[in-house]
């Protein structure tokens, strides 16, 4: 049982205890969605306190253990109200951790295709899961939801879908200035990713494409294991006077960067929802993702969307819709146009509305979709 606590003078009763659990402060989509969702909630009075499992991804085998213990032990003594986590690793902890401490609100993100999951991980999430341990699973996004739709029923039955929401992030600045603050030439058109440097982000397919394009600029916001190898693949390409890296960058560094922008690259090979290229649609910046059901999902409102996809692998078909976007004097304007339906559909209220709900002890019926 989780700890009683006394009203508050006024009468009220003070708010829950939240605490978040994420893998580690990697500052990919993971992190942005953990913020998006605790600053909505310490605005409407509910505070969240989040703790990171360990250092880095990379961290060693001991490292993660230690990390993992830690973190057991700690919600052990804390017994918040209620936990929150995302990855999966942080949700099998939170079900079985968070069960033996007697916490009533168990609630966990589906993040990750289940295949993208390792092998044990899964398992252990599906048993987790299935025994009733969860009593939130959060999936965002009807095609994440059907790749669940073969689990046990016992899984399924806790099972609810919570789209996204979120404030569109406003440039402070003009393309001149932001692109002269990164040290990047605003003499030809601009392309960006965001996103960790990663095989599921694949940025080497819009770097092989680069030679196949009209002469523009690629900058890459964001880090992680594969910049080296990135580096070294426009070097051979002959285009690393072309590749811009900054490394990971904070929130409004990305709107900035969305102002100064002519076409968002979204080369992912999975997604369960896709934050990246919906935060540039929402800026009304032309969008080229590659071609996956989850992406052409989120990309649409009404039924219609202006993104442009392509084959996740290809890089040659990234190259012709990238140069389509750019030979296309309506692409801007009609992504201009877009950005506002696309911003009604992820409003930032409507998601923050949903987890009030449910960290105050209003519970949904199994499987309701938002």
């Amino acid at each position: 049982m989780s700890i009683e606590r006394s009203p508050s003078p006024s009468g009220h009763a003070p708010p829950p205890r939240i605490l978040q659990l994420i893998h580690s402060d990697e500052a990919g989509g993971v992190e942005a969605l953990a913020g998006i969702i605790a600053g909505g909630l310490a605005r409407r009075g509910v505070p969240v306190e989040t703790h990171f499992l360990y250092p880095a991804f990379t961290a060693g085998k001991a490292t993660k253990i230690r990390g993992m213990i830690a973190t057991a032990r700690r919600i052990l003594a804390e017994r918040p109200d209620v936990l929150i986590s995302y990855q999966s690793t942080a949700s099998v902890m939170t079900g079985l951790i968070g069960r033996l401490a007697g916490i009533k609100t168990r609630i966990v993100h589906q993040t990750a295709m289940p295949e993208a999951v390792h092998p044990l991980v899964r398992w252990l999430d599906r048993s987790v899961g299935g025994s009733g341990a969860y009593t939130v699973n959060i999936v965002n996004s009807a095609a994440t939801d059907a790749a669940f739709a073969g689990y046990p029923a016992g899984y399924r039955r806790y099972v609810r879908r919570i789209e996204h929401g979120l404030a569109p992030m406003l440039p402070r600045s003009d393309r001149a200035t932001t692109l002269a603050r990164f040290a990047i030439s605003a003499d030809l058109p601009v392309l960006l990713a965001a996103g960790r440097l990663s095989d599921q982000k694949a940025q080497d397919r819009i770097i092989r494409a680069l030679p196949l394009l009209p002469p523009c600029r690629l900058v890459l916001a964001g880090g992680g294991p594969n910049e080296d190898a990135y580096r070294k693949l426009a070097r051979e390409l002959g285009v690393a006077d072309r590749v811009h890296f900054l490394g990971f960058l904070a929130r409004e560094d990305v709107g900035d960067l969305l102002g100064a922008t002519d076409v968002f690259v979204f080369p992912s090979v999975w997604e369960t929802f896709g934050l990246a290229p919906v935060e540039a649609a929402m800026a009304g910046v032309p969008v080229v993702a590659a071609d996956l059901p989850v992406l052409r999902e989120v990309m649409s409102a009404g039924g219609e969307t202006v993104a442009r996809f392509a084959e996740a692998t290809d890089a040659k078909a990234f190259a012709a819709e990238i140069a389509a976007v750019l030979a296309d004097p309506t692409s801007a304007d009609r992504a201009r146009a877009f950005a506002a339906r696309i911003a009604d559909k992820y409003a930032l209220a409507r998601m923050i509305d949903a987890y009030v709900d449910l960290v105050l002890g209003q519970r949904p019926s199994p499987h309701r979709a938002s």
